[in-house]
């Protein structure tokens, strides 16, 4: 970004002083909104990875759970009622490891929220598709175990990701706006 903007203050060096202000101005600014979008970005990037290494965190202890206290009652249960038992079982888990880790007030809130919609949606969905209309915790846990935890952690990636090539893509643009008024300088 930098860059841009010195390359277009070297573009309108010859024009006038007040052409060369704005260019300076210009550099400035494109400084400060550079140093900003790469803080942001690198903010964005670091909390993918916290995201990865808590979703790691999650699948090594998934693997220790004896069995799902609290739901277990030995009976199945039709899959209408356990849509916020089990929201309320994973947000409970949840607690239990995001609470260990420090990190954001808004990606905490992100990971939860994100986590245990996925999780228990995409278990209802697939337990549909299966036909079944009566669900034990046995198989919840074991759906977990399988492939809940990667299903439920998508929607963050997805939506780190994203926001990192936004801001990137958007400081692609602004340097690309300052080479382009320098060839029309």
């Amino acid at each position: 970004m930098t860059g841009a903007g010195l390359y277009y203050v070297w573009s309108v060096s010859e024009q006038g002083l007040w052409t060369r202000v704005g260019g300076w101005s210009l550099a400035a600014l494109y400084a400060l909104l550079g140093a900003a979008a790469g803080a942001a970005a690198g903010f964005l990037y670091a909390a993918a990875a916290t995201v990865q290494h808590l979703e790691q965190a999650l699948r090594s202890s998934l693997h220790a759970l004896p069995a799902l206290t609290g739901v277990d009652r030995g009976e199945a249960q039709p899959i209408s009622h356990i849509r916020d038992q089990y929201g309320s079982l994973v947000e409970r888990w949840m607690g239990k490891v995001l609470d260990r880790l420090w990190m954001p007030r808004w990606l905490d809130a992100l990971i939860r929220s994100s986590v245990r919609e996925a999780t228990v949606d995409r278990f209802i969905a697939s337990c549909e598709q299966r036909g079944l209309t009566m669900v034990g915790s046995h198989e919840f846990r074991n759906w977990l175990l399988a492939e809940g935890a990667g299903l439920g952690f998508l929607p963050v990636h997805n939506q780190l990701f994203w926001w990192r090539y936004l801001v990137v893509g958007l400081l692609g643009l602004l340097a690309l706006l300052a080479v382009l008024l320098a060839y029309w300088a």
